[in-house]
């Protein structure tokens, strides 16, 4: 699947992290959970692996996550955040334009796999943690693209944001793991055109 270009994309590249030693030491951490997810998968999953393969000691992560399940939390909420990164283009259209944008090419990336695996396998307590991070707390991150549409007039007090994004990004899904057709920019533009008319008192931009 050819992935869709992104409107007002900064040069391609990873993205820059910011932060101290402590930043460093989380994000080390947090790619070597889902590089041992995507290589090995939640069955041979270990916290001393994590350890060997980020270079943290075992006791740090310890202290800092307790399970085994917290840690994998952790790290699929840093891998969502790294790959979605939330817009302030302008509008809500622009805006919503890019996460699908975004969410169009996380969906195709192994990282990502390996959590559609650990959500949608069997019922575990990573099962829940990670179908939370995949959805709730996307939502809630997502609320702030709407409050400042709220405060430009771009939509009302009692517009559905959930069913938004629901309509946005489901059919992404649909596409990549479903009907496997291409998702390509045209989609993403025809996706929003059927998209933001639904939501009460929504303006184009």
């Amino acid at each position: 699947m050819s992935q869709p270009p992104r409107t007002d994309a900064p040069a391609a590249g990873p993205r820059r992290r910011t932060g101290g030693r402590s930043a460093r030491v989380m994000a080390a951490v947090a790619d070597a959970v889902m590089s041992e997810l995507t290589e090995s998968g939640l069955g041979a999953f270990s916290i001393p692996k994590v350890a060997v393969r980020s270079g943290v000691s075992r006791s740090s992560i310890y202290r800092r996550w307790q399970t085994k399940t917290d840690l994998i939390t952790f790290a699929a909420i840093h891998h969502i955040e790294e790959a979605i990164p939330m817009p302030d283009l302008g509008s809500l259209r622009a805006d919503l334009l890019r996460i699908v944008e975004e969410v169009a090419v996380f969906v195709t990336q192994p990282a990502s796999k390996a959590l559609f695996a650990i959500a949608f396998g069997p019922n575990t307590a990573e099962s829940d943690s990670v179908q939370n991070a995949l959805w709730h707390m996307r939502t809630e991150r997502h609320q702030a693209v709407f409050d400042r549409a709220l405060a430009r007039g771009e939509i009302s007090h009692d517009t559905d944001t959930g069913e938004i994004i629901e309509r946005a990004i489901g059919p992404i899904y649909i596409r990549t793991f479903l009907s496997r057709r291409p998702v390509t920019p045209d989609f993403l533009e025809r996706l929003l055109d059927g998209t933001l008319p639904s939501a009460p008192t929504a303006k184009r931009r």
